[in-house]
């Protein structure tokens, strides 16, 4: 990406709730993996919420907004089912749930001149050097707005977000500076080219946090949570049989749909692509699971149907992120 500000609408892609309360700390840092607790005002964590199998039913974000409360934000596509799910378990703490997805907007501002021209919005802190997950705020004249610091696409990226006309009132001002658009394939690019899987895409309830490499939701500190005990056990016994990897095939070849099957010789159902793209930087690429013994960096896997028959196009394994 050259252009120096990028933008992208996350309204409808993201969905947000909020904790407030006593206890909302304490509740919700025992329904998620990461600690929730330690957390303090301007500060945030990627987290998940399990099953009780240690399945995934949705990586998260949580941020602490001091009176405001703990502002969850999270994939549209999992926002009623963790709403419901938190809601369930919401008994007898002192903590109310809300959804605001409707109250606040967001605003994606992605590239190498984002944090100055958030700079230049008015936040109150030095936005360069904000840690992933953690905030500043800008005060304009249509409302408050959290600026957190977001690193899904590799680069440096942020999640603005407040009530509408603010962020509109943002969003223009950007705009109005030189800030492009960021299309919907050219952030899969980047993504994919960062080695981030998306839930609904890489992700979903039958794969385990460990699976995804979404490493960063654990705290290897924190005591109980929905799901701890799986994932402890396959922590300690080191019993995981499949994992993300980067994939990179022919750069003429046409562009494989997701779920199309890998073989290898020594394991025939080897896994399976699951987001495939063309990088102006690095030609095609994907991200797929693929079985422990075919997962180490340089093996080629061979592309067959749902069949299993051989498609005639090979993908050599590569570490993440993908390197030029």
């Amino acid at each position: 990406m050259t252009d120096s500000v990028r933008v992208r609408e996350l309204s409808r892609r993201r969905a947000r709730l909020r904790v407030v309360g006593r206890d909302a700390k304490r509740f919700l840092h025992g329904m998620v993996t990461n600690d929730i607790t330690g957390l303090a005002p301007g500060q945030g964590c990627h987290a998940a919420m399990l099953t009780v199998k240690g399945k995934l039913l949705s990586d998260l974000c949580v941020y602490d907004l001091g009176e405001e409360g703990l502002l969850i934000e999270l994939p549209a596509a999992t926002g009623e089912t963790i709403r419901a799910a938190l809601d369930r378990y919401l008994i007898t703490d002192d903590a109310t749930l809300s959804d605001a997805s409707v109250e606040l907007a967001e605003l994606g501002v992605y590239g190498p001149g984002a944090a100055a021209a958030l700079q230049a919005l008015g936040a109150e802190r030095e936005v360069q050097s904000l840690p992933p997950y953690h905030l500043a705020t800008a005060n304009i004249s249509a409302g408050t707005l959290y600026i957190a610091a977001s690193p899904e696409l590799g680069i440096p990226g942020f999640h603005l977000i407040g009530p509408e006309e603010a962020v509109a009132v943002a969003r223009a001002r950007l705009v109005g500076q030189g800030a492009g658009e960021l299309a919907d394939d050219e952030a899969t690019v980047l993504r994919v080219e960062a080695g981030v899987p998306l839930y609904g895409v890489d992700l979903d309830e039958e794969r385990m946090p460990s699976e995804g490499r979404l490493d960063d939701v654990f705290s290897a500190t924190k005591g109980c949570y929905l799901g701890q005990e799986v994932v402890v056990r396959l922590r300690d016994r080191g019993q995981l049989n499949r994992q993300l990897v980067g994939l990179r095939l022919p750069a003429a070849v046409e562009l494989p749909a997701a779920g199309t099957r890998l073989s290898h010789p020594s394991r025939p159902n080897a896994g399976h692509l699951t987001s495939v793209v063309r990088s102006p930087r690095l030609g095609v690429i994907a991200l797929g699971y693929v079985h422990r013994s075919v997962w180490e960096p340089g093996t080629e896997l061979q592309l067959c149907s749902a069949a299993g028959e051989p498609l005639g196009l090979s993908a050599v394994v590569s570490a993440l992120p993908f390197a030029a």
